[in-house]
């Protein structure tokens, strides 16, 4: 227990408390954890004081690839963020991994090559809750009755002037890891942004089909805290006796054995139709470049071109 306890934060430990025992007075507010906060502003500055040295960012998928050691060379000197399990890839290194779960965001602590940095997006205002991470609240533009489905680039960079502020920002994403991953690469000045491995036309994780590197990645999986992957962003779960999100663990590792990634399916093929639409329009309205790296069935029904 001691070595999982290591990879929270003081507030993380608290979180994982309160989640435990159903602490309906544990608070998540700024004032109460005004350290917290501090740090996770301070995670945040630093990557973009990153981003301004390294403006060339490789956001790689969790799904097969092939060559990806010589997209590592042609590369090298980019930053190489990562959706979860995307770390375990034995044939590229992932500095960022980001994700909007918190049982793959440990995982990949307990992993043999540890990301630098965690990219945490939540539903509610918390600071860091694990070592080496910042929090990013979002939710999906589509979804909000605020907007009434008139998303487009001049609604979403409103919303991204008036909250994407303070310690504990929000930016609006589509509902995948990956528009998240871009969202926070955009808003913290990259200036061009290539994708590799996404491909939801064959929904296979690089692991597929092997056993050895499925294991250690439900090995990790299972090294983390149940309490923290039930509360997954949410406070209001905090207190709740019986929620949907119990065994969310277990969920993530039949996933995983059954070695098929849930981006295949219609509804997400909806979200990325529309998330991409809405990057290539975002990123031409800042200037930023675009583009995928390897074979994609899907990538080439987009209208970002494929650039090796």
């Amino acid at each position: 227990m001691a070595e999982t306890e290591c990879f929270f934060t003081k507030f993380g430990q608290a979180l994982a408390d309160a989640s435990r025992d159903r602490d309906k007075t544990f608070k998540t507010s700024t004032n109460l954890w005004p350290d917290a906060y501090k740090d996770n502003i301070e995670m945040i500055s630093r990557l973009k004081a990153t981003l301004a040295n390294k403006p060339n960012v490789l956001i790689a998928g969790a799904g097969k690839q092939s060559g990806l050691d010589k997209i590592s060379i042609y590369t090298q000197d980019w930053l190489k963020t990562g959706v979860h399990w995307s770390n375990f890839n034995p044939e590229i290194n992932i500095d960022i991994i980001t994700s909007t779960h918190m049982a793959p965001l440990e995982a990949a602590l307990h992993a043999k090559r540890k990301p630098l940095l965690l990219i945490h997006g939540v539903y509610d205002k918390v600071p860091p809750i694990l070592h080496r991470s910042f929090t990013i609240r979002w939710s999906d533009p589509f979804l909000s009755r605020k907007l009434k489905g008139n998303v487009n680039v001049d609604s979403i960079e409103t919303l991204i002037k008036s909250k994407a502020i303070g310690v504990a920002p929000y930016l609006p994403s589509v509902r995948n890891t990956i528009f998240l991953n871009t969202m926070v690469m955009i808003w913290l000045g990259a200036r061009q942004i290539v994708y590799t491995a996404v491909d939801p036309h064959n929904p296979d994780y690089f692991f597929t089909g092997n056993s050895d590197l499925t294991l250690e990645v439900m090995k990790c999986l299972s090294a983390t805290n149940p309490w923290l992957a039930e509360w997954d962003g949410r406070n209001i779960r905090i207190p709740k006796v019986v929620r949907s999100t119990s065994h969310r663990v277990q969920a993530f590792s039949e996933a995983i054995s059954k070695q098929r990634s849930a981006v295949g399916g219609k509804d997400y093929l909806m979200e990325f139709d529309r998330g991409f639409d809405l990057i290539v329009k975002l990123a031409e309205s800042r200037g930023i470049k675009l583009g995928y790296i390897g074979t994609s069935s899907y990538m080439e029904t987009t209208n970002i071109p494929r650039i090796y």
